[in-house]
């Protein structure tokens, strides 16, 4: 096996490998001893099955693993021939056979540069306390009882914290919506029996409010004004009339904090049980709280300690990556104005990506100094639980998928820095915050079982 590398700027290199006919018959020899073995073929008993007619049978997934294994194997003969050339990520391999039965391959390598590594150990972190308080738990419980409240209709004018169900139809300027905007607009054109929730919803601005105090029976006419980055472009910045009859008023009913309400989920649990469930599934979410924000405030600092320079092509190409998740993000959240201004956005990320990139290659460097790694068995784990449905499967085809997609190199790479991010962390010089003082509220005991 041949393998040399020519680095080609401070972060990239190019690797060639020559893999020679007998090294490449070997590995397949090897691989086909491995189907061998467990290979069903009808006619023959398990694991009988003659060499030439199990090659044939599983000729394609044979083939894709001597690729796999190939190109793992250069891998690994390449960082161990080269230990001072620091690897982060090994493009997608590109592989050809040639008549003589050797193979060649070549990739893109990409590198870490050369910095000095700041101090990593025992770096300042602020973090809240993970104790839970009395409040807590009686704040949990309240939610959980407002989760499981009801709707009942109740024979009055409707206020603040009811539901209104209410027949509607809208208008633009005298015009039914729909012949207004030349096309059908589904919700926007009205509905009947639909549920407001008179808290106010900025969904319709004003429509809540203008409907409460009414009783039902009562109609009312609102003009609501929608926002100007409304999802339906139609509609944006437009004021409907809403034309609506209020059909019932129902009023939110919290059930009573009692072992009663919890019967379905905690059967036979006490009061003070089912307390103590809940005081530990809270301090359980905020320790996990607390050792992410360990971890954000330990990356942010040892970015404010990194200043090397990165190559162009990486930083367009991970912030394109930053932009795409940043516009996924205000996108879920409601912001249909993000994807205006895409070079504004890749402008304003650019600063984020190249800290991110910096402290990914501190990371990287971190787990080469303190023997971080990332055993075979993890990633196995990894690629299982990234597809539950291979779990009671042979896994290899999920990963010879991954290998062709390179996408195996990142998952390792993820774990190590996740590892690494804990290392630290569990290093951390940690500074409790002093909790803030509550406002003193009476709060009414639970009844107990």
């Amino acid at each position: 096996m041949d393998i040399t590398i020519n680095k080609t700027s401070d972060c990239q290199a190019t690797l060639n490998a020559t893999v020679s006919a007998d090294e490449v018959s070997a590995i397949k020899n090897d691989i086909i001893s491995t189907y061998m073995k467990s290979a069903r073929i009808p006619g023959f008993r398990p694991g009988k099955a003659p060499k030439s007619i199990v090659a044939k049978r599983y000729a394609e997934m044979i083939n894709e693993e001597l690729d796999s294994r190939i190109a793992a194997e250069i891998q690994d003969k390449a960082l161990s021939d080269n230990p001072e050339l620091k690897v982060l990520e090994f493009g997608a391999p590109k592989t050809s056979e040639e008549q003589d039965g050797s193979r060649t391959l070549s990739a893109e390598l990409t590198i870490v540069p050369d910095f000095e590594l700041p101090e990593y150990m025992g770096v300042e972190v602020t973090v809240p306390s993970d104790e839970v308080s009395e409040a807590e738990v009686d704040e949990q419980l309240q939610k959980f009882a407002e989760a499981s409240a009801t709707h009942e209709v109740v024979d009055r004018a409707g206020q603040k914290g009811d539901i209104a169900v209410i027949d509607f139809k809208t208008s633009i300027e005298g015009k039914p919506t729909a012949e207004y905007c030349g096309k059908p607009i589904g919700f926007m054109e009205g509905r009947e029996g639909h549920w407001l929730s008179l808290d106010g919803d900025r969904f319709l601005p004003g429509l809540a409010e203008g409907l409460t105090g009414l009783s039902a029976g009562e109609s009312k006419d609102v003009t609501v004004t929608l926002d100007e980055d409304f999802p339906m472009s139609e509609l944006a910045g437009k004021s409907l009339l809403f034309s609506c009859t209020v059909k019932e008023v129902r009023e939110k009913r919290v059930p009573e904090v009692t072992p009663e309400l919890f019967a379905g989920a905690l059967p036979g649990k006490t009061m003070e049980e089912i307390r103590e469930l809940v005081r530990e599934n809270l301090k359980a979410s905020k320790e996990r709280s607390n050792n992410e924000a360990k971890a954000d405030q330990i990356s942010e600092k040892l970015a404010d300690q990194l200043s090397f320079e990165l190559p162009t092509e990486l930083i367009e190409r991970e912030n394109e990556n930053t932009v795409q998740r940043k516009l996924y993000a205000a996108i879920q959240s409601g912001d249909y104005n993000a994807a205006k201004d895409m070079d504004a956005l890749r402008e304003s990320s650019k600063e984020e990506t190249k800290r991110n990139l910096r402290v990914y290659f501190a990371l990287q460097e971190i787990a080469r100094r303190e023997h971080v790694v990332a055993p075979d068995a993890e990633i196995l784990d990894d690629n299982a639980n990234m597809a539950p449905q291979a779990r009671e499967k042979n896994l290899k085809p999920v990963i010879r998928k991954r290998q062709r997609e390179n996408r195996m190199t990142g998952i390792r790479l993820s774990i190590i820095t996740s590892k690494v991010l804990d290392l630290l962390s569990r290093n951390a010089k940690v500074t409790i915050e002093e909790p803030k003082e509550q406002p003193a509220t009476e709060q009414a005991q639970p009844a107990e079982a």
